[in-house]
């Protein structure tokens, strides 16, 4: 019965088919960074790119067409399960790299474990599973889910990793994707009638489009394309980078297997036993995938930035990247 019910109706070829293409993407980001084709300052500079334009223009405009405030009642929930799920992972990446000494990557266990790939993966992810006419509201749903994510990431790992004590709320709020999600709760939430008729006025429908696509809109659809080639081509830097004279340790098989397979399982049982509160399906998919993505590649990215030696990310990682090719769509299909 249980493998009935994930063959059932092609959803695991679906979930299969999405991840796919995903990798295909990112598979041109890992290529032009192994060939020498794209640097790592231009691969900074399409992350910049990604991280300061075309995610927040991606996040206003889905924010100008779809929220609002009563379709959206329980948007602070949302805001509140994912710190739960982030605090949650961070402990429990905490409990589980005590076991390990320091020269085996402890402080890094803490933070792959603690921290998944909430955003560059999940949404080329809900935008292969969903219709394109459900994108918009699943990125809405995304969004509202990763605010905590957005804000928690380099403050816990400047904690973590540099072992430095302090949180700096002004950078963690002024993050551009923390704070258009921020600015547009506002905007479109409290204000909903002088923002709709701001976008009838001729910046507004130059910004938000109201026959055709705005700047906001066109510059928003960039994100996915451009995310995706980053995050290949991440890959391709750490492991250009970090894998000589590594091997497969028990720690980085430790954290593929809480990541791909214990983590994803908690998800799953918690949908499993709530579906009331998981009837939509792009919530379904966004709460599965949230539960079910590999590592958060901004670990690489912190300890190169601040010149870290990395002993568990970059076997960890590619072990977490290949084998979610298989273990995504298995939980995705799940849930569909």
């Amino acid at each position: 019965m249980f493998w009935e019910h994930l063959l059932r109706g092609g959803a695991f070829e679906l979930a299969l088919s999405a991840t796919g293409k995903v990798f295909l993407m990112g598979v041109a980001g890992y290529f032009l960074i192994a060939k020498g084709v794209l640097k790592e300052d231009s691969l900074k500079a399409f992350s910049g790119l990604v991280a300061f334009l075309t995610l927040p223009c991606l996040i206003l405009s889905r924010f100008s067409e779809q929220f609002d405030p009563q379709k959206y009642p329980y948007w602070w929930v949302l805001v509140l399960a994912g710190a739960a799920l982030q605090v949650a992972q961070t402990a429990l990446g905490w409990l589980v790299s005590r076991r390990y000494r320091e020269d085996q990557g402890r402080a890094e266990m803490i933070m792959l474990i603690g921290f998944q790939n909430s955003g560059f993966f999940v949404l080329p992810m809900l935008q292969g599973l969903v219709p394109r006419e459900e994108f918009g509201h699943a990125a809405i749903l995304l969004f509202l889910f990763i605010i905590f994510f957005n804000a928690s990431f380099w403050p816990v790992g400047t904690r973590v990793l540099l072992r430095q004590r302090g949180f700096d709320l002004k950078a963690a709020l002024m993050a551009p994707p923390t704070l258009a999600t921020l600015v547009s709760l506002i905007v479109f939430g409290f204000f909903p009638g002088a923002s709709h008729a701001f976008r009838e006025t001729l910046i507004g429908g130059m910004l938000f489009g109201s026959r055709s696509p705005g700047a906001l809109t066109l510059l928003g659809d960039l994100t996915v394309p451009l995310a995706t080639l980053v995050l290949g081509g991440t890959i391709g830097q750490v492991s250009s980078r970090g894998l000589a004279g590594f091997g497969i340790s028990a720690a980085s098989l430790e954290v593929t297997l809480w990541k791909l397979v214990v983590i994803p399982a908690c998800g799953w049982l918690l949908i499993h036993f709530f579906p009331s509160i998981f009837a939509d399906r792009s919530l379904r998919l966004l709460t599965m995938l949230e539960f079910a993505a590999p590592v958060a590649m901004n670990v690489a990215i912190f300890c190169q930035q601040y010149q870290i030696p990395m002993k568990l990310t970059p076997v960890a990682s590619l072990l977490c990247y290949a084998l979610c090719l298989l273990t995504v769509p298995f939980w995705c299909a799940l849930v569909i």
